[in-house]
């Protein structure tokens, strides 16, 4: 509801909606966004870079694993 028009707001708000976000910066209607869609090569080279840096952080997880095992068998 916008803020400062007492119940009268409540009868605007369907129809004012979509102007809130110049009263209220913080208020985005659903379907504006700033970004672009990404091309099917960007979104291809993206899901690549992504798919390598989990990979890359599963070796590490496995390495530490590892590194706990023959602390434990160390250990006993």
């Amino acid at each position: 509801m916008p803020f400062g028009m007492g119940p009268a707001g409540w009868y605007a708000w369907p129809h004012m909606f979509h102007w809130m976000k110049f009263c209220y910066p913080w208020h985005t209607a659903p379907y504006w966004s700033p970004f672009q869609p990404l091309t099917k090569k960007e979104e291809e080279s993206f899901l690549k870079d992504q798919a390598n840096m989990l990979e890359e952080q599963l070796a590490q997880i496995k390495k530490r694993l590892e590194e706990l095992k023959k602390q434990g068998k160390e250990e006993k």
